[in-house]
């Protein structure tokens, strides 16, 4: 059953970085459907099937595992956001900083530079939205729907993050 879950949590967020990817490059980036980029959107979906997904999923487990069950929702939700939002979301975001031009075959050197320029603004930009959207998530949502609420609210940043990493 813990593999049939982490094959259908990877499935959902390999589909809906593919709608990311897709929104940042024809509404965002203005291409036309014949400079579609497939490849990109292929490899930014096998991104959230191989790593995004499993990842997400193990890490919200772990969580959910580590915090009191006697706390009260609130208390739970706020715990996990912090613990999310201090811990993970800066290493996250620095890991989806280099596999994203990596898999795009881009150079270490330009990799190491845009990280050095972009790496901030993305993990502050992060802090605009995620917080709230966590303690949502982690107050009100029960675990086996973590993973594809906060896929939903990924809908926007995937986009954002697809075009960050993509220039």
């Amino acid at each position: 059953m813990a593999l049939r879950a982490y094959v259908a949590e990877s499935i959902n967020v390999a589909a809906i970085m593919g709608v990311g990817d897709g929104i940042a490059q024809f509404l965002i980036e203005k291409r036309s459907l014949s400079d579609w980029d497939v490849g990109r959107t292929a490899r930014f979906s096998a991104l959230g099937f191989v790593v995004v997904g499993p990842v997400l999923r193990t890490w919200f487990t772990f969580m959910e595992s580590r915090v009191s069950k006697k706390h009260t929702p609130m208390r739970r939700g706020l715990t996990k956001m912090v613990m999310d939002q201090g811990l993970f979301a800066p290493v996250f975001t620095l890991a989806m900083s280099y596999m994203v031009p990596k898999i795009n075959g881009e150079e270490e050197e330009k990799i190491r530079n845009r990280i050095r320029d972009t790496y901030f603004t993305i993990l502050s930009r992060n802090y605009m939205l995620w917080p709230m959207a966590q303690f949502i998530n982690f107050s009100f949502v029960p675990l086996q729907y973590q993973v594809i609420y906060v896929q939903c609210i990924a809908l926007l940043w995937n986009s954002y993050l697809s075009m960050m990493l993509n220039k």
